[in-house]
């Protein structure tokens, strides 16, 4: 019998047109999961892949016609498999309604969003935003502390264009706050986001219900 505690469905950002821009995060849990779902918007190679696994494997408009139907096929799918995955198009973080994050939470089924890396580029250069220009090849640096020991690295780097740094727990965010705000006095440019809201990285900033996750960017950063 799969309990309550066991289910879990992650809700992964892709760019729809080329399944290689996913990130190395979003195959692995893909690769562990019991279902895929997307949608046959999608380029064929998603599901060239797919088949070739022995997961799963439905499309979003076999499914439901809505989304609020959808929501409630892909919780009735928990009766038989424990972990989901719903690929979506664009990014969790920046583009995400959160409905179906709310659904789910309502349903006790934990959920976790996975960030779609391309899409969050293309936004911060949209918004120019720390401009990334991939034709000077301009590096961005992707990191997701669960430790102190992981956050203690950060203060080892010393250069680095644009870094982006995933937060999922209070404790990582206070160890975050301790290695950077005293380094905001040294021109050290940033943004940070949570449900595509632009935040302030200051001493009351919490993690709770409503800001589950957070992500930080920073912009040639000399330590």
């Amino acid at each position: 019998m799969i309990t309550q505690s066991q289910k879990k469905i992650y809700i992964i950002g892709s760019n729809p047109n080329d399944f290689f821009d996913l990130t190395i995060e979003a195959i692995n849990i893909l690769s562990k999961s019991n279902v895929i779902i997307f949608s046959k918007k999608f380029d064929s190679q998603y599901s060239k892949v797919f088949k070739k696994s022995n997961k799963k494997v439905f499309f979003e408009e076999d499914l439901a016609k809505s989304k609020k139907i959808l929501f409630k096929v892909i919780h009735k799918l928990f009766e038989k498999y424990n972990s989901i995955s719903h690929l979506i198009i664009g990014d969790p973080l920046l583009f995400f309604e959160n409905n179906e994050e709310t659904y789910f939470q309502q349903k006790k089924i934990p959920v976790e969003k996975i960030l779609g890396i391309p899409e969050i580029i293309l936004w911060i250069n949209e918004k120019k935003i720390f401009l990334t220009n991939r034709n000077k090849n301009s590096s961005v640096s992707f990191f997701y502390p669960k430790t102190k020991n992981d956050c203690n690295k950060l203060g080892k780097i010393r250069d680095f264009e644009k870094l982006i740094i995933k937060v999922s727990t209070q404790s990582v965010l206070e160890n975050i706050k301790k290695i950077f705000l005293k380094k905001l006095d040294q021109n050290l440019r940033y943004k940070i986001f949570s449900n595509a809201k632009e935040l302030k990285l200051n001493s009351s900033l919490k993690l709770d219900k409503s800001i589950s996750n957070v992500y930080i960017i920073f912009e040639n950063v000399k330590l």
